[in-house]
């Protein structure tokens, strides 16, 4: 059975999308099989495993609002072992689209069931917000990864995001399902700045076993690499950024056995 794990922080520019490209290019070079599900307006991720945003007929926004299954809205990344669901801009829209559902939080859990045996880990992109589509995320998610930037703002903004999931965590304990914290994942460190190095050590004092070993430097590789519409694995095998996902990989997959 794979395991669903929603990379989420409502502060934007941290990383989340970098890394569920690139997180989960890392876990299908280990031989993981791999689905990434784009909930986010922006179709970031979309764009940055290989495809156009205008060109898809359906898309995680279909996932949530619609009857159609989960499988049908399935498309094969030309990376390997990697699969997508697309974001939309109809994302912007889903509040209004689920307001009067039922269980509405539920929908993603519900949907992503069936999948659950194909593939060994989804990782959910999830947009800057604490909305609905976040909610979805949390419920469906066996476990989260907070990407934090080494900056104080984004470091204030985790709180927030921590106490979300601790709401979400009670809700789930109710019906004997989890929502572990996978673990905080420092992004963006500039290693010419210290005060990067301090934002790390409060992180680190903040969630002392809850924060990845592994720190994604900051790098022009993994700012180029969507321009090509691929991971970093895929455009600079060798660079650091893509060691550092794939330790991060290794990481994630040691502390799941």
């Amino acid at each position: 059975m794979g395991k669903i794990i929603a990379i989420v922080n409502q502060k934007g520019g941290v990383g989340k999308t970098t890394t569920a490209i690139n997180l989960g290019a890392a876990l299908a070079h280990s031989g993981k099989k791999v689905l990434v599900i784009d909930l986010d307006a922006q179709a970031n991720a979309t764009i940055g495993l290989g495809f156009s945003r205008e060109l898809l007929e359906y898309t995680s926004f279909d996932l949530l609002a619609s009857d159609l299954k989960a499988k049908e809205l399935v498309y094969q990344a030309p990376n390997r072992n990697i699969d997508i669901i697309p974001g939309s801009e109809k994302l912007i829209d889903l509040e209004t689209a689920l307001f009067n559902v039922d269980n509405k939080e539920l929908i993603l859990q519900i949907k992503l069931q069936p999948l659950k045996s194909k593939y060994d880990y989804i990782l959910v992109d999830c947009a800057p917000s604490l909305g609905i589509d976040v909610e979805n995320a949390l419920f469906a998610a066996d476990s989260v990864i907070i990407p934090v930037e080494c900056e104080y703002f984004a470091y204030e903004a985790l709180p927030l995001m921590i106490n979300k999931i601790h709401q979400v965590q009670t809700a789930k304990n109710k019906k004997n399902q989890k929502l572990t914290i996978e673990g905080v994942l420092l992004t963006k460190l500039d290693n010419r700045n210290i005060f990067g190095y301090k934002i790390i050590d409060k992180v680190k004092n903040l969630m002392p076993t809850k924060t990845f070993k592994t720190i994604i430097s900051r790098s022009s590789h993994l700012q180029e690499a969507p321009m090509r519409g691929g991971s970093v694995l895929k455009t600079a095998f060798h660079s650091r950024s893509s060691r550092e996902y794939r330790e991060l990989a290794r990481e994630i997959l040691d502390n799941n056995g």
